[in-house]
């Protein structure tokens, strides 16, 4: 049984499920950072995936926390960049990791990421050299890049650095869900499509032949375009097999880290009804979090920082200290 939503006040003017999506996706004046370091973690196909490396103020013996954003993401979308800058600020290192075909790393892509290919993550972490993960992983990813992280501990955890715990922000537990809440939504639903299917068509991909592309260029939502060019693009034979085989709330009950799954009740994109219908009680590792409002990675409450990054930086803490760990 899944606890009671957390109370929720947003913070003016970000009223609303809808302008909490669009503050976390599109805000214009994301949250400073200190220059990072960039790297090019090369995977064995020959693409590589570009992440930038930050460093806390002080040297600390702090777990590395990698960061993977969501569909049309980089690693300066503004919730991602607010939660590195919270992450630091409690002596975290921090990685913000960027997909296969996203923006930052298409000029070494020849193919792309879906919400199943946890394969990249796990190979992107495995690269990563011990003075970085010789304290331990923590990983968030929002929204897609949540689904990524619950399927890589559900189906990989054994093969990766030392995986302390993880949180998975607003993530489409069943996928079909969401495809359908975003294809219905007369806001947010045809301009993520486009932008989706500008970037799937910008990589210069070895695996997308001309008849994808043009399905690509013909799908009207994101159903269709999961359904026409991304499920035959990598093998399965149907939309349904697609959902079912790469479904994050299939991992749940696999997980073996403390993971917190976040999501709110007024999601526009990612139905909170996913969240209800799970057995958490067959999901020992996982912990729930439910909030009465927020948005789409959103949370922006009265406090500085916003609910979801006070929240990851509790359980960071916590699954860190001497007794957590």
């Amino acid at each position: 049984m899944m606890p009671s939503s957390v109370p929720f006040r947003p913070r003016p003017p970000w009223l609303g499920g809808t302008l909490q999506t669009i503050r976390a996706l599109r805000w214009p004046w994301p949250a400073r950072l200190s220059p990072g370091h960039r790297l090019w973690l090369p995977l064995a196909d020959g693409d590589a995936l570009a992440a930038m490396l930050h460093l806390p103020e002080r040297a600390s013996a702090r777990p590395l926390a990698v960061l993977v954003h969501g569909l049309n993401g980089t690693e300066d979308d503004p919730y991602l960049r607010e939660a590195a800058a919270g992450l630091l600020r409690r002596g975290f290192p921090v990685l913000r990791l960027n997909l296969r075909g996203s923006a930052r790393s298409l000029a070494r892509s020849t193919s792309h990421y879906h919400l199943g290919r946890s394969e990249d993550l796990a190979e992107a972490l495995t690269l990563l050299p011990e003075a970085l993960t010789g304290q331990g992983v923590l990983l968030a990813g929002w929204s897609l890049g949540g689904s990524l992280v619950l399927n890589l501990l559900g189906r990989e955890a054994a093969s990766l650095p030392r995986i302390l715990g993880a949180a998975a922000i607003g993530p489409p537990l069943e996928p079909e869900q969401a495809y359908a809440a975003i294809d219905a939504n007369p806001v947010l639903g045809r301009a993520l499509l486009a932008l989706y299917r500008r970037e799937v068509l910008a990589v210069p991909a070895t695996d997308l032949p001309e008849p994808l592309r043009q399905a690509a260029r013909q799908a009207g939502s994101l159903t269709e375009f999961e359904a026409t060019v991304t499920a035959p693009r990598f093998g399965y034979p149907s939309f349904a097999v697609f959902c079912e085989v790469n479904r994050p709330a299939a991992a749940l009950p696999r997980l073996r880290v403390p993971t917190l799954v976040i999501m709110a009740e007024d999601d526009p994109l990612v139905p909170i009804a996913a969240m209800r219908a799970i057995d958490w009680s067959a999901c020992p590792a996982a912990l729930p979090l439910a909030i009465a409002g927020g948005g789409h990675c959103g949370f922006y409450d009265r406090d500085a920082e916003s609910l979801a990054v006070r929240a990851i930086g509790a359980l960071f803490e916590g699954v860190s200290s001497p007794a957590g760990a």
